[in-house]
C-alpha cells in the first residue's frame, strides 16, 4: 500500500504543479507578488492525501491491485465460499512485498537529507566564524572572502557581501544592497526554508522538489520586481545579475542570493524586460480558471484503499478467518444481511421532472459493523445513470444487521434493487401501510381516531416484522399549523420507549407520513424499532421477569458496578467493549471482566426470535462461572455508546 499511497501523492503532487503554474502566471498578469502560488501548490500537495487518508468517506476510492493470499483453515462443518471482486490472479510478487523496503528507503532518504542539511550548516556557521562586519554605504553588513552577495540566517537574516562587491561603483552596490534588503524585509530565507522542511518530509516526491525550485525562483522575481518598482533601471539592474552570475562562489545551501541559482538568470532578465499585455486580466482569469480546474482534479481524484482479501480458492475457514478475511455470498452464511435503518431516499429533481422512475440494483459487501463498504459499491443495472450517485449514497448511509456464519459476523456481498419512484411515495412504506394499521388496530387503536393530541407510536418488532411491544408517547408541542410534530427523533427518545434498545445492534426509522395519510391523524409521528427480544427485556406474563421500574433500577444499578470495577473502559477509545459482571441476589458482585474488541455471543432461536446467548459472553469472560445455575442474566447499554455490560445474577453462590 505504500507504493500505492506514493503514486497517490505523486500524482496529486503533478495536479499542483498546475496550479501552481496557472497562479504564478495569474499573479503575474494581476501585478501581484507570485510566491503565494508556489506556497500554495506545496501546501495543497499535503493537504488534499492528508485529507484523504483522514476523511476516506469524503473521496471516491480504488481498490489497490494487490493480492493477499492466504491459507484456508479448518472446516466449519457446512461448506462456505468466499467472493473475490475484480481481484488478479494471486503472483509471487506485488506491491505489498514493496511496503518494507519503501518504508526503509523513505526514512534513509529523509535522515540523508537532513545529515547533509546539517554539514551545509556547519560548514556556513564554520565560514561566518572568519567574516567581519563593516558598514558600507551607511548599511551594517558581514563581508567575506568569496561568499554572497545574499542573506544568511532565518530568524535574524544578515546580508553578506564578498569582498570584491566592495570594489564595484556605488551605484552597483547600491542595486545589490537594496535587492538583499528586499530579501530580509520580505523574510524570504524563512520561506525557503519551510518549503525545504516540507520537502523532505516525503524526499522521494519529485513534483514537491520542482513545486521548491519554483518557489525559490518565484521569490527572486518577486524581490526583482519590488527592487525595480522602486525606479531602479531594468537594463543595468540586468547588467549586474549578470556580471554577479560570472563572479559567483558554489552557492550554500538555504541562502537567498542575489544570483542563485545561474539557470534562474535568463528567466529572471525576461520577466524584468517583459512588458504586461494589454488584455492581462483576461489572462488573469484564465489562469484562474486552470487552476481551480486542477484544484478539483486533484480533489476528486480517488484514493487508495487496501485490497479485498484473496483466497487462493473456494475453502472452509476458520470462523476467526471468515470474519477478518473472507467475503461471502448471501447463500452460503447462515443470516443474511438485514436493514435496519437508513435515510429517506433522494429522489433526482430532474428526473422526478422528466417522469423517470425505475430500479437501480446495486452490489456492496456489507462488513461486520453493518455498514457498506465504500470501495465495494457497484451499480449491476440501472434505467438512468441521473439515479446513480443518490443510490449508492444511500446504501453508504444505510445501517444492516451483520451477516453471520456460526454465530460470528462475516462480510457477506449482496444485491440490493433500490426503487425510484414518483407516484404512491416510497415502496417501504407501501409495503408497511397495511402492516401499521393491522398493528395499531391490535395495540394501539388511538392513533387511528381522527381526533386526538399529537403522539409518538413505537411499534417494535423482530427481524420478521412481527410486533410484540408498543408504546405510545403524548407530545407537548405541534409543528407549524398544528401538523405532525417536526422534532427529530434520537437515540434518547427510543431508549425511552424501549430501554433494552441497543443503537450497535438495533435500528430504527420514522415511517413516511406520506404512505399514511387517511390512516393516522396529521399531528401522529409511527416510529418502527427493529429489536429482537432478547432475555431481559420485559415481557408480561412471564414468570420470572422485570417489571420496568426493575429494568431502570438494575441497569442504573450495573452502569455503577461497571464504572466502579473497570473505570478504565471509561471515556476514552472507541473501540467495542463488554463489561462482565457476575452477582448474588443482593447485588453483590462475585466476579468481574472487561475486554475491548469483544466477539458478539452465539444467536440463539427463541419462539419469539433470534436473542445474542448473553451468557455464553458472561461465562466467556468469567469462565469460572461456567457451570453456575443463574437466576437472571441480561445486558445493559451504556452512556458510552461503545460499551456493554453483561450481567448475570447466580441463583447458589
Amino acid at each position: 500500500m505504500i507504493a500505492v499511497w506514493m503514486l497517490y501523492c505523486v500524482g496529486i503532487g503533478l495536479a499542483f504543479v498546475i496550479v501552481g503554474h496557472a497562479l504564478e502566471r495569474g499573479l503575474h498578469l494581476a501585478g501581484r507578488a507570485t510566491r503565494w502560488a508556489w506556497v500554495i501548490a506545496i501546501v495543497g500537495s499535503y493537504l488534499v492525501p492528508v485529507a484523504a487518508w483522514l476523511r476516506p468517506e469524503a473521496f471516491a476510492t480504488f481498490a489497490a491491485p494487490i493480492p493477499v493470499v492466504f491459507e484456508s483453515g479448518p472446516s466449519l462443518g457446512t461448506s462456505t465460499t468466499s467472493t473475490n471482486l475484480d481481484q488478479p490472479p494471486p503472483s509471487d510478487l506485488s506491491l505489498a512485498d514493496l511496503d518494507s523496503p519503501l518504508r526503509w528507503g523513505w526514512g534513509l532518504a529523509s535522515v540523508t537529507m537532513l545529515f547533509v542539511l546539517a554539514v551545509a550548516v556547519a560548514r556556513l556557521l564554520s565560514q561566518r566564524r572568519h567574516w567581519r562586519q563593516a558598514v558600507v554605504d551607511g548599511r551594517l553588513v558581514l563581508v567575506s572572502r568569496n561568499i554572497g552577495p545574499a542573506v544568511v540566517g532565518v530568524w535574524g537574516p544578515r546580508v553578506v557581501l564578498p569582498e570584491w562587491a566592495l570594489q564595484l561603483p556605488e551605484w552597483e552596490r547600491e542595486l545589490m544592497l537594496a535587492h538583499e534588503e528586499q530579501h530580509v524585509r520580505a523574510a524570504d530565507p524563512a520561506l525557503i526554508a519551510m518549503g525545504l522542511a516540507l520537502v523532505l518530509l516525503a524526499p522521494w516526491n519529485v513534483a514537491l522538489w520542482w513545486q521548491w525550485r519554483r518557489l525559490r525562483l518565484a521569490v527572486e522575481m518577486d524581490c526583482d520586481a519590488r527592487v525595480l518598482g522602486q525606479g531602479r533601471p531594468a537594463a543595468a539592474y540586468g547588467e549586474l545579475l549578470l556580471s554577479v552570475g560570472r563572479r559567483r562562489s558554489a552557492q550554500m545551501l538555504g541562502m537567498a542570493a542575489f544570483g542563485e541559482p545561474a539557470s534562474f538568470l535568463e528567466s529572471r532578465i525576461r520577466r524584468m524586460l517583459a512588458g504586461l499585455p494589454r488584455w492581462r486580466w483576461v489572462g488573469a482569469g484564465a489562469a484562474a480558471l486552470v487552476a481551480l480546474a486542477a484544484i478539483i482534479v486533484a480533489c476528486e481524484t480517488p484514493r487508495p484503499i487496501g485490497p479485498t482479501a484473496y483466497t487462493a480458492e473456494p475453502a472452509r475457514a476458520a470462523p476467526a478467518d471468515i470474519e477478518l478475511r473472507q467475503v461471502l455470498t448471501e447463500s452460503v452464511v447462515d443470516e443474511r444481511p438485514d436493514f435496519l435503518s437508513g435515510p429517506q431516499l433522494v429522489y433526482p429533481e430532474l428526473l422526478r421532472r422528466a417522469g423517470v422512475e425505475g430500479r437501480v440494483l446495486l452490489q456492496a459487501i456489507i462488513d461486520t459493523m453493518g455498514r457498506a463498504e465504500p470501495a465495494s459499491v457497484k451499480v449491476i443495472s440501472s434505467p438512468n445513470p441521473g439515479f446513480d450517485e443518490s443510490a449508492k449514497q444511500w446504501i453508504l448511509r444505510t445501517l444492516f444487521r451483520p451477516g453471520r456464519v456460526h454465530g460470528r459476523a462475516v462480510r457477506v456481498l449482496i444485491n440490493l434493487p433500490c426503487d425510484f419512484k414518483i407516484h404512491g411515495g416510497p415502496s417501504d412504506t407501501e409495503r408497511l401501510r397495511s402492516w401499521v394499521e393491522s398493528n395499531a388496530r391490535r395495540m394501539m387503536p388511538a392513533i387511528l381516531e381522527p381526533s386526538g393530541p399529537p403522539m409518538d407510536a413505537f411499534l417494535v418488532h423482530d427481524s420478521r416484522l412481527k410486533v410484540y411491544q408498543g408504546s405510545l408517547t403524548t407530545l407537548d408541542y405541534l409543528g407549524p399549523g398544528g401538523s405532525r410534530p417536526r422534532k427529530q427523533i434520537d437515540v434518547a427518545e427510543v431508549q425511552r420507549a424501549l430501554p433494552s434498545f441497543n443503537p450497535g445492534h438495533d435500528g430504527w426509522a420514522v415511517i413516511d407520513p406520506r404512505g399514511l395519510r387517511g390512516l393516522v391523524r396529521d399531528n401522529v409521528r409511527v416510529i418502527r424499532i427493529n429489536h429482537n427480544p432478547q432475555p431481559h427485556d420485559t415481557v408480561p406474563g412471564t414468570p420470572g421477569a422485570l417489571d420496568s421500574a426493575e429494568v431502570i433500577r438494575r441497569a442504573e444499578q450495573v452502569r455503577r458496578l461497571a464504572r466502579q470495577y473497570h473505570p478504565e473502559v471509561f471515556g476514552r477509545g472507541t473501540a467495542p467493549t463488554a463489561v462482565a459482571l457476575v452477582m448474588d441476589a443482593r447485588g453483590s458482585v462475585l466476579g468481574h471482566a472487561a475486554r475491548t474488541r469483544y466477539a458478539r455471543g452465539a444467536d440463539v432461536r427463541t419462539v419469539d426470535g433470534v436473542v445474542e446467548d448473553y451468557l455464553e459472553v458472561l461465562t466467556r469472560l468469567v469462565p469460572r462461572f461456567k457451570d453456575a445455575q443463574w437466576l437472571q442474566s441480561g445486558y445493559t447499554n451504556d452512556s458510552q455508546p461503545n460499551v456493554v455490560i453483561y450481567w448475570g445474577i447466580v441463583l447458589h453462590p
